[in-house]
């Protein structure tokens, strides 16, 4: 009898090994194929996310130059509401001014008195009002040179009230009102 065959032999080691390596190879290919399409799917999404980020960008660019020229718009607008109000410096010192504005204008200041002082609050701070009364010794045309030589001096802190004019006794009456910021204290 002849001794049985033995079933491992090199022949069925060799398929046997290129049956394994052939498993391994196909593994090894489509291991690799995933890995490339994946990597084709991330590029893609890249270049989605990059449009989408620049889309994004410029969005928000827009309405960054939307809200500053509203903000333009609005500071504009609060420079010229700002500049509508009067500059007020000191209250114009009629009592102190007087006589030299009557020397000017030609007239006799026959007397200044200060009527009332009071202190207005405004959204823009305090505001010293005080009322005069002149009465003035002189021609009609020289009052008048008088009044607009108090207009010039006190610009926007000069207020007319009243005024009244005796040409035969050459006699005329004033009432001015003057505003301006109140002195500080110590001044």
């Amino acid at each position: 009898m002849r001794p049985p065959k033995s079933k491992v032999t090199p022949l069925r080691i060799g398929l046997t090994a290129s049956l394994i390596l052939a498993v391994l190879h196909i593994l090894l290919l489509g291991w690799t194929y995933q890995r490339r399409a994946a990597a084709r799917q991330l590029d893609q999404d890249l270049e989605v996310l990059q449009e989408n980020f620049g889309q994004l960008e410029n969005i928000k660019q827009d309405q960054l130059d939307q809200l500053q020229l509203e903000l333009d718009r609005i500071l504009g607008e609060v420079a010229e509401l700002e500049a509508s109000f009067p500059e007020l410096g000191a209250p114009f010192a009629l009592i102190r001014r007087g006589q030299e504005f009557a020397d000017s204008s030609q007239v006799e200041l026959k007397s200044i008195t200060r009527m009332d002082t009071s202190i207005q609050e405004t959204a823009s701070g305090d505001i010293l009002r005080e009322e005069f009364s002149l009465e003035l010794g002189a021609s009609l045309e020289n009052c008048v040179s008088f009044i607009r030589t108090i207009e010039r001096a006190g610009q926007d802190t000069v207020v007319m009230q009243y005024a009244s004019f005796w040409p035969v006794e050459e006699h005329c009456t004033l009432e001015l009102i003057s505003r301006g910021q109140p002195p500080r204290e110590g001044e």
